[in-house]
């Protein structure tokens, strides 16, 4: 979360990416747009396989290079995260088979049949029940199981660690559900269609976005809370079984959504609209968590004696790009942590000065 930005500001990226500065942020930003308008362009030239794939992918695969890129745990970093990922990412494709394929394919073929005629009255209940209410509940249990694992260890107990974690499970289940929700269009040896690509660009709208984002920041809302505030982790307290029920029922609300504006005019669309209302909701939600986070992450930080995360010579503050004090742990103008940086800010501010870097100084920055 940047400093200019309020605690309730809709802000995806500074959101599930809190340790990015305004410079990173944006490399971020960008990134994501190019991909998303590669995969817009492929879904309206009616290259599915392409745009599915990378459409389930984008937000998980941007949020592995953000953990490495922050290197938040210096004894153990970006592969624990990628463990986690693939860990949640084959639960996920056992309980999509479970559901999709192998138990339940017949009610999911009556769903998909009833949809987008007869309206709402040809809505199948016992679909219904079972694709956006008992799936979504279950799905928010596996999301949390691996990262509330990993939140229990000791060098993982901070909120900010659950919250990652959470984020990270959330969306790698989004990515490989997705998958097999989808797989004929994988399977069916068309490379390449030329029907309803209007209907197909909008669920590649909320497959890349919506759900994934639904996903990561529902669980990291429940994942944060089961690690707490203070030392230690705070476990399965009333606060996390609270926040959990928050979780799995904004997935039942999404998903029911969904369902039911697929029997509509329109539905493709409306049921993105709908995804996006949830999705505000919960983005607030998690902003206000990630404030907590991220001051007790901080000032943690600013007590431990020898940081590796202050600065070491004048340089300047990668949010406001005024200068920083020698030792720095926060800017004076704006208040960001360095720890807020990114793994290349930091390596920078925490460099020795060389002769170069001294004689530029005294002079006043001439060369």
């Amino acid at each position: 979360m940047q400093s200019s930005e309020g605690v309730n500001q809709f802000a995806l990226i500074s959101t599930i990416m809190p340790h990015t500065n305004r410079e990173t942020a944006d490399n971020y930003r960008w990134a994501m747009i190019l991909s998303a308008v590669f995969i817009v362009g492929s879904a309206a030239l009616g290259f599915l396989p392409i745009a599915i794939a990378a459409a389930a992918f984008m937000v998980p695969i941007a949020y592995l290079v953000y953990i490495y890129d922050v290197n938040m745990w210096e004894d153990a970093p970006a592969p624990v995260v990628a463990g986690l990922f693939l860990v949640t990412g084959a639960l996920a494709v056992l309980v999509s088979l479970t559901f999709y394929q192998w138990v339940f394919d017949t009610e999911w073929r009556q769903l998909l049949q009833s949809s987008g005629r007869g309206g709402i009255e040809s809505l199948s209940i016992t679909g219904l029940l079972l694709f956006a209410v008992a799936l979504p509940l279950i799905a928010e249990v596996v999301k949390n199981l691996p990262a509330v694992l990993l939140a229990r260890r000791p060098q993982f107990d901070d909120m900010i660690d659950g919250l990652t974690f959470g984020i990270a499970a959330g969306t790698a289940y989004a990515a490989f559900e997705t998958i097999i929700v989808f797989g004929s269009v994988f399977t069916s040896g068309e490379f390449r269609t030329t029907q309803g690509l209007a209907s197909w660009l909008v669920i590649v709208l909320n497959v890349m976005v919506v759900k994934s984002l639904i996903y990561g920041t529902a669980t990291g809302i429940a994942v944060a809370s089961f690690s707490g505030k203070g030392e230690g982790y705070d476990g399965f307290t009333g606060l996390y079984l609270r926040n959990f029920a928050l979780a799995a029922g904004a997935n039942i609300l999404y998903w029911l959504g969904v369902r039911a504006a697929a029997h509509l005019p329109f539905g493709q669309a409306l049921g993105l609209l709908w995804g996006l209302i949830i999705l505000g909701f919960l983005v607030i939600r998690i902003r206000v968590m990630l404030q907590a986070a991220l001051l007790e992450a901080a000032i943690e930080d600013a007590a431990k004696t020898g940081s590796k995360r202050e600065s070491f010579v004048e340089t300047f503050c990668p949010e406001c790009e005024n200068m920083l004090l020698v030792g720095s742990m926060f800017c004076i103008a704006c208040g960001t942590s360095v720890r807020s940086s990114s793994h290349q800010a930091r390596k920078h501010m925490s460099a020795p000065a060389t002769a170069s870097d001294s004689g530029s100084l005294k002079n006043g920055g001439q060369s």
